[in-house]
């Protein structure tokens, strides 16, 4: 005898598209606007992430995951509340309804009061999903239980900073250094006794903190604080993309950006112009065998309608490749870039665009240079990360400190290795090609598609095809990736059309693709962490000769080909199919 089938519980939506229903499986559905969200709506009303059902002991619960408009259930806002069969969600104009099969009679239940939706924040009776694939937003659970008085700003970047696994420690472990190289005495956390409401004239250090936490726990390489016209916007910028953090008031978003002005040793009286500055921070250090990490950051104020936007950008040598193993280039190419930089002269070239981490590669291969041995020396417009053993010389137009003028003169220090942050002029092209084939080893980039893109661009500055050929060794493109968050990706068939375009690579019998979703690991964007994907061409004899024929783009890529090219969307399109990345992400990066 057949066992009864069970009666699973269902979500029944109303709006613009009619009516439909989803099931309610047990684990937590997300809602919002996203396409990530299990019930994505197309709902104007609605915030990216605006709520979540989730399974608990008492039956199911209600969230508001901090939505700008608002949750109702039968009609009155909530913060969090028990559902029960007949319940009405709204948001916006859209309409969800509960329908529990095992309920006989529709119950009404009035929103949950503070003490009661604070006594179920621990999440301890939230049951366990049994489907790898749907977002980890139990673990948003995990964070500790917050008093009634936390203000919504203090609650919403607590709850994101708990829902990040990497924790290596918390704010009050943030030391501030100003731009004088002062600690800075900033109210912290246990100051303020860790309990309750932030007292007043503590919220702006705090909410700081927060943010920056946030930002160690995620590798964030950009803050934006956004001035609205009633609000002021927090971003961050993560593996490349803008992931909204909280909205806080005007008069608290306008006093951490003072804060972050006295830091700097910005004047504060200044707000409809441009300004510049910097501080630092000290954290522990990943291992205890190691020194205490210290952190810089990039300050930059410029007008905008409602007032200054700040923008911080993060330079954390921790986030980035240290040596060459840790850039993740193919086995050939890194023999090849190994044998290169232990010669006496030549030119690496990286190209890309802005963003691709061409600076990032070049600061890796310095670093595995023996710099007791030989002299290396940097220009560069600004210094980013200082280089243990290096000499590194900024650029300065105002003082007519340029690339080509300050090349020059450090070409009569003796140098062994050269790096020139950036190719951008006639003069500077030549002379770096120059010290190339006069005995330096010559590290440099240049804006361009691709390497046979950067061959054309030497030339067209000017550059004489001879000297290109016989100062020029290694060419290197590459592009940053996201790769996809591995805790809730999710799997998709691939379309005809992407099987075609994977057969113009020659990658065949791709039978399961995966797209992202979004869960509190990877702050719901679907992707966590990032590696460049890398080309490479080599100054072939073959190539050689067909630069000094000034031969079209068409015959190298022919010479190249019979080579076993290897192009960026070769190996973007197969980090794809191996399901690294999503196949959107390759379209973005090389289409």
């Amino acid at each position: 005898m057949e066992s009864p089938k069970k009666e699973v519980p269902l979500l029944e939506v109303k709006d613009a598209a009619g009516v439909r229903q989803v099931p309610l499986d047990g684990g937590p559905l997300t809602i919002g606007r996203n396409f990530t969200n299990l019930l994505a709506l197309e709902e104007p009303m609605a915030s990216r992430f605006h709520c979540v059902i989730e399974r608990v002991a008492e039956g199911y619960r209600l969230r508001d995951l901090q939505s700008r408009n608002g949750t109702k259930v039968n009609g009155q806002v909530i913060k969090a509340a028990l559902l029960a069969s007949g319940d009405v969600i709204t948001i916006g104009k859209t309409e969800l309804r509960l329908l529990i099969p095992s309920q006989s009679k529709p119950v009404r239940r009035k929103s949950l009061d503070a003490e009661t939706a604070a006594s179920i924040e621990n999440g301890e009776s939230l049951a366990e999903t049994a489907d790898e694939e749907l977002p980890d937003i139990g673990e948003m659970e995990e964070s500790p239980i917050l008093p009634d008085d936390v203000s919504l700003w203090e609650r919403a970047l607590r709850e994101r900073a708990e829902s990040l696994p990497n924790k290596p420690f918390d704010e009050d472990q943030i030391v501030m250094i100003n731009a004088r190289g002062k600690t800075a005495n900033l109210p912290t956390t246990r100051q303020s006794g860790g309990k309750g409401a932030t007292p007043p004239g503590n919220e702006a250090a705090i909410a700081f903190r927060l943010i920056l936490l946030i930002c160690f726990r995620s590798r964030a390489t950009d803050i934006h604080i956004e001035p609205k016209e009633t609000e002021v916007h927090v971003r961050v910028r993560v593996d490349g993309g803008m992931v909204e953090l909280v909205h806080l008031t005007k008069d608290l978003g306008t006093k951490v950006s003072s804060l972050v002005k006295v830091l700097s040793e910005i004047d504060i009286a200044q707000r409809n112009v441009v300004q510049e500055g910097s501080f630092s921070v000290r954290v522990p250090p990943a291992r205890t065998t190691l020194s205490p990490r210290r952190v810089d950051y990039r300050i930059s104020f410029a007008p905008s309608v409602y007032g200054q936007k700040l923008v911080m950008r993060i330079l954390d040598a921790a986030n980035a490749p240290l040596r060459i193993n840790d850039l993740q280039l193919p086995p050939a190419i890194l023999e090849e870039v190994r044998r290169t930089i232990l010669q006496d002269s030549g030119m690496i070239l990286v190209c890309g665009p802005t963003g691709s981490g061409k600076t990032t590669t070049l600061y890796a291969l310095l670093r595995d240079i023996d710099v007791n041995d030989r002299n290396v020396v940097t220009i560069e417009d600004p210094v980013e990360i200082q280089l243990e053993g290096v000499t590194q010389i900024p650029v300065s137009d105002a003082t007519g400190n340029t690339f080509s003028a300050l090349l020059k003169s450090v070409l009569r220090q003796d140098p062994d290795v050269l790096l020139v942050g950036e190719i951008r002029d006639q003069e500077t092209a030549r002379t770096a090609v120059q010290a190339a084939m006069t005995g330096h080893l010559v590290f440099s980039t240049v804006h361009s598609r691709d390497t046979v893109g950067a061959l054309y661009r030497l030339l067209d500055l000017g550059v004489e095809p001879y000297m290109v050929a016989t100062g020029l060794h290694l060419l290197l493109s590459q592009r940053l990736i996201r790769q996809l968050c591995a805790h809730c990706r999710r799997p998709a068939q691939p379309t005809a059309a992407q099987l075609a375009r994977f057969a113009e690579y020659g990658i065949q019998n791709v039978g399961t693709l995966y797209k992202p979703r979004g869960c509190a690991r990877c702050l719901n964007t679907g992707y966590l962490g990032r590696r460049s994907i890398t080309e490479r061409l080599s100054l072939t004899p073959q190539v050689r000769e067909l630069i000094l024929k000034n031969a079209g783009v068409q015959e190298i890529q022919k010479a190249l080909g019979e080579e076993n090219y290897v192009r960026l969307a070769d190996a973007g399109y197969r980090l794809a199919a191996e399901g690294i990345t999503s196949f959107e992400e390759i379209e973005r990066a090389v289409s």
